[in-house]
């Protein structure tokens, strides 16, 4: 029988539910970064739409489509399907987990795979470990006897413990974050961040002084607060004077042009080439230099010169356990190494690097007090680890280790070099402000345990609010796997966000992360974190992965998006449609998205549907559209025709499926993508359409013939709503 999702969805609320997805107060995001999260409620209500029989009586319509606007907008009430055994929801590239808590929401079982470790870790973070401690007590001992329900005693014990992490290890790192005396105040004051510049000795063999490599000296733009930075030699050694007030234009920097790493020497005047940068740091000889110092007072932030204890405090050696892995050195999505930072180590400061390491080590003895206090609460003490389904005291001390590593990674994201220094706020940027990690010339360090952007108290505390918000209601199984490898369950149906040929790089950018992942879980997940850097056989197009042969590489990937289905399909439920998100441009269309439907139609399956769900209010026709490509089971051999009579066919039954599936403010550009989707509807309900020559239609044939009927009706529609205005 047919479902909601093959005839009729609330696409307008679905999408405004998609484009509200932020991340914000108690949103999984929270936990950890990721690329291209897929949205939670918006997912939900559309895997409910699969679920759902079409109303039998045209006045149950408004009823059930307001069930689903409910869940788009966050209701947590599932909409029961009619059949008496509810599929398994499979998917295999779990990334954030976005998918699989949506299925979680509706009570559904899921079977979630990752090739990603760190895909792998944040999926079982959000779904599997919230499903296995549901309910659980908390078990620190500043813990009563007051009763938690679903994931409150969970949150409750990450909070306590975390806190106990930090107190930790400001102690053994304290002494690097030295306070500063301010002129006339009787107490120290705290500093905040501490704000870096790249240096390098001037290329002009008759200078030869320290230079820096400054896009930009100022350091902060707010009204009547401006701070700047100006750089004086002693010698041929660099330091700052920091002037308030609004930076002269011609002080504001010393960057040559706006493109390459062109620079001018601020004694000689010398202008470096972009080769004198790449070959100071290959040489290991670009070094940084402190430029200013930030305070926040009770009259507001204040900038300071470095003194020589902030500068001592900072040259700290570089720990010992640090750890391996080289960057990649695709500049698609990584510059440092092309000046030279290769190594995940030298991304980081010494003193960023004895915080970071002195967290991992902290955090192995930390577990094992966890695990003590549970059995004194009466957890089970039999030693099954959470990666053998344990449940007692030792997996949840593992459990309480894995959000507290997450935090450990997450703050890496505000803990490094390459953190670039904002002046409009006074504050740091993240790393990964985008897909990608460039170079940083001037870059901000924050004090972790201060109250800056990204300290570890305030991690700590959104990671918190996320854990009490996790669902956890039904069991997901996740694990690590190839998608060309992966077990479907029988009767399930897939659920998956499909990759979008080398949109992102999640292997090469998630190594930043898997690193310290791998130092903090390697003991616990010995298997999940058996490489030194996450591995790259993901299905891509990612020219680099083919020898820098994109043809090959495009080739490969449609080959196995291909394979996904062929391998799915002996399992693939024979009453619920299954659904893959994809992208979907119009101008582009035959090239990048027909290929999936021939993989799905030469799999076996019907395509049912095509739903447009927006992920940004922007409405350009050359934007990337998520959209929901809806396929079921051929459950009989379809009839034979000829061309002649599929149009007869579209002519005579499109109209009226148009009429049930468009709403009244329906994008046109989302039209024309619905409109595709139940002309598909038809298509595939044929097993053989021929031309008048004798030779089969192909489907870029069917899919121009749809979208002239599509194009007829819209049009026809659009003539009478004009008449009517009239």
């Amino acid at each position: 029988m047919k479902k909601l999702i093959e005839t009729r969805i609330p696409v307008s609320a679905l999408s405004l539910s998609t484009i509200a997805d932020r991340v914000k107060k108690g949103h999984p995001g929270s936990l950890h970064p990721w690329w291209n999260r897929s949205p939670i409620a918006s997912s939900s209500a559309l895997l409910a739409t699969a679920l759902e029989d079409v109303p039998k009586e045209n006045r149950d319509w408004a009823s059930v489509l307001d069930r689903i606007r409910q869940i788009a907008e966050g209701g947590s009430t599932p909409i029961a399907p009619s059949a008496s055994a509810l599929p398994v929801v499979c998917d295999p590239f779990a990334g954030f987990g976005g998918l699989v808590m949506a299925a979680q929401k509706l009570g559904l079982a899921v079977s979630a795979s990752d090739l990603n470790p760190v895909s792998v870790i944040l999926t079982k973070a959000v779904t599997e470990i919230p499903g296995k401690f549901q309910n659980q007590q908390a078990i620190n001992p500043k813990a009563g006897a007051m009763i938690y329900e679903g994931t409150d005693g969970l949150a409750a014990d990450v909070a306590y413990y975390g806190e106990k992490l930090i107190e930790k290890v400001s102690v053994d790192v304290g002494d690097l974050y030295p306070l500063v005396q301010l002129d006339g105040e009787k107490q120290e004051q705290t500093v905040f961040s501490w704000i870096w510049v790249r240096t390098m000795r001037c290329p002009n063999p008759v200078c030869g002084c320290e230079m820096p490599l400054a896009p930009s000296f100022v350091l902060a733009t707010t009204k009547r607060k401006e701070y700047w930075a100006e750089p004086e030699l002693e010698g041929t050694h660099l330091r700052f004077r920091v002037h308030q007030g609004s930076c002269p234009a011609e002080k504001e920097t010393n960057k040559h042009g706006s493109k390459g790493a062109k620079f001018i020497c601020p004694h000689c005047g010398h202008i470096t080439q972009d080769e004198d940068v790449i070959q100071a740091g290959k040489q290991d000889q670009l070094n940084i230099r402190l430029m200013a110092v930030a305070v926040q007072t009770k009259q507001g932030r204040i900038f300071l010169a470095p003194d020589d204890r902030q500068i001592q405090a900072a040259a700290c050696e570089m720990p010992k356990n640090i750890p391996t892995g080289y960057i990649s050195h695709n500049a698609r999505w990584f510059s440092p190494p092309r000046f030279g930072f290769t190594t995940f180590a030298s991304l980081f400061t010494p003193r960023q690097m004895q915080l970071l390491t002195a967290l991992c080590k902290q955090l192995s003895l930390l577990i094992d007090e966890v695990e003590h206090d549970g059995v004194k609460k009466q957890m089970a003490n039999d030693r099954i680890p959470l990666e053998q389904n344990g449940k007692g005291a030792f997996a949840y001390s593992q459990a309480i280790g894995v959000y507290l590593s997450l935090l450990i990674s997450k703050l890496t994201d505000f803990q490094s070099a390459f953190c670039t220094w904002d002046h409009r706020t006074g504050n740091i940027r993240s790393v990964f402000n985008r897909q990608a990690l460039p170079m940083a010339w001037v870059f901000g360090e924050g004090n972790p345990f201060a109250t800056p952007n990204g300290n570890l108290k305030t991690l700590l505390k959104h990671m918190v609010a996320a854990i009490s918000c996790l669902d956890g209601h039904s069991s997901a199984v996740v694990s690590q796997a190839d998608v060309l490898n992966a077990q479907f369950p029988p009767d399930s149906i897939l659920f998956t966000e499909l990759p979008y040929f080398d949109n992102v790089g999640y292997g090469e950018l998630s190594d930043y992360f898997y690193v310290w992942l791998k130092k903090c879980l390697g003991n616990m997940y010995p298997m999940l974190f058996r490489k030194t850097v996450t591995p790259k056989e993901e299905i891509c197009s990612i020219p680099e992965h083919f020898a820098g042969n994109t043809a090959v590489a495009v080739e490969s990937y449609k080959k196995k998006i291909g394979e996904v289905f062929t391998r799915f399909y002996p399992n693939a439920s024979k009453e619920y449609p299954s659904v893959v998100f994809f992208s979907y441009r119009e101008k582009t269309r035959s090239t990048s998205f027909d290929f999936l439907l021939m993989s799905i139609l030469k799999a076996g399956f019907a395509i049912t549907g095509l739903w447009p769900v927006r992920s940004s209010a922007s409405k350009k026709q050359d934007d990337l559209v998520r959209v929901a490509v809806v396929f079921r089971k051929r459950e009989v051999k379809g009839m034979a025709t000829t061309r002649r009579g599929f149009i007869n066919a579209l002519k005579r039954r499109l109209p009226a499926m148009l009429d049930d599936a468009y709403e009244d403010d329906i994008l046109e550009e989302d039209q024309r993508i619905i409109g595709i989707g139940m002309g598909m509807q038809i298509f595939t309900e044929f097993h053989k359409i021929m031309n008048a020559d004798g030779t089969p239609l192909s489907l870029p044939d069917a899919l121009w013939l749809i979208q002239q009927e599509v194009r007829e009706y819209c049009h026809i529609h659009a003539a009478v709503e004009q008449i009517e205005e009239e």
